[in-house]
């Protein structure tokens, strides 16, 4: 009997689908694997629950690679305020990695009991128009206003390692009982805790446990489509004086005439590191 259900986990070559009411685990019939096709977390498949096997992948809306998840509605792009340090150039490549693949993006700033000082390194992505929440597990600051984001969608936490993701989804989803790692006190980072992706249901909503890392590469971006992925590009965006214009050297640019005012300049600065490491200029 064939039925269509989602991938809610999959551990060594097993994958957990969910058919309405009931749960198989299943593997992956042979045939990906000889066209190197690999079902991910999130996938819509048909399994045939006699053989408890997956049949097929119905079309994809969107996917990452790393995290490995499909048809996310949104990223929350997790950082820590300290422990370990707010890191705006991995930043910058969780939110243009998100973008370029059509999916929107919140930034959860978690530990916000640690922060020190104003608020200046999270300025650059509110003005970006990015939502920016202010988190703590410690005294319970911002679950709400997290919650109103990820209402009726399949969500995806990312971020580097020891940012606190498995803490935050502990006490959105009780009993989820994640693995919680520590920081390491001689790296200063974070140990990696999940081990894989895993779909959670919420009250209102899913989300999706991923693997920490502490890098992104963006890998197969043009240089000319980073303009696109920056939020505040958008309304400069056709009012250069060429139509060609990388945002760079040109004259009469739209875009770099509002650095320093709707553009800040960490951001742009960001973008042309983007731009001339996939030019491959130095």
């Amino acid at each position: 009997m064939n039925r269509e259900g989602l991938i809610t986990k999959g551990v060594g070559g097993e994958y957990t689908v969910v058919c309405d009411n009931d749960t198989y685990v299943c593997t992956a019939r042979g045939v990906f694997r000889n066209r190197q096709i690999t079902p991910y977390v999130g996938d819509y498949v048909i399994v045939d629950t006699t053989k408890n096997s997956i049949d097929s992948i119905k079309p994809r809306s969107n996917m990452l690679r790393r995290p490995p998840v499909a048809n996310i509605d949104q990223v929350i792009v997790t950082m820590a305020a300290a422990q370990p340090a707010f890191h705006e150039g991995l930043l910058d490549r969780f939110l243009v990695q998100a973008a370029y693949e059509g999916i929107d993006a919140v930034i959860c700033i978690n530990k916000y009991d640690l922060q020190k000082g104003p608020d200046t390194p999270y300025l650059p992505y509110i003005k970006a128009g990015y939502p920016v929440v202010k988190l703590s597990t410690v005294s319970a600051l911002g679950f709400d206003e997290l919650k109103s984001h990820m209402q009726g969608k399949l969500n995806v936490f990312a971020g580097p390692s020891g940012v606190g993701k498995s803490s935050i989804i502990n006490a959105l989803v009780p009993g989820a009982d994640m693995e919680i790692g520590e920081i390491s006190k001689r790296l200063r980072r974070g140990r990696h805790t999940t081990r894989h992706a895993e779909i959670l249901r919420l009250d209102a909503g899913y989300v999706v446990d991923t693997p920490g890392f502490s890098s992104l590469e963006v890998e197969g971006i043009p240089a000319r489509d980073f303009a696109g992925l920056f939020l505040e590009f958008a309304p400069y965006l056709g009012m250069c004086k060429f139509s060609d214009c990388m945002h760079d050297k040109e004259t009469d640019c739209a875009v770099k005439a509002q650095v320093g005012d709707d553009i800040h300049l960490s951001r742009y600065n960001s973008y042309l590191g983007f731009v001339r490491d996939a030019s491959g200029k130095q």
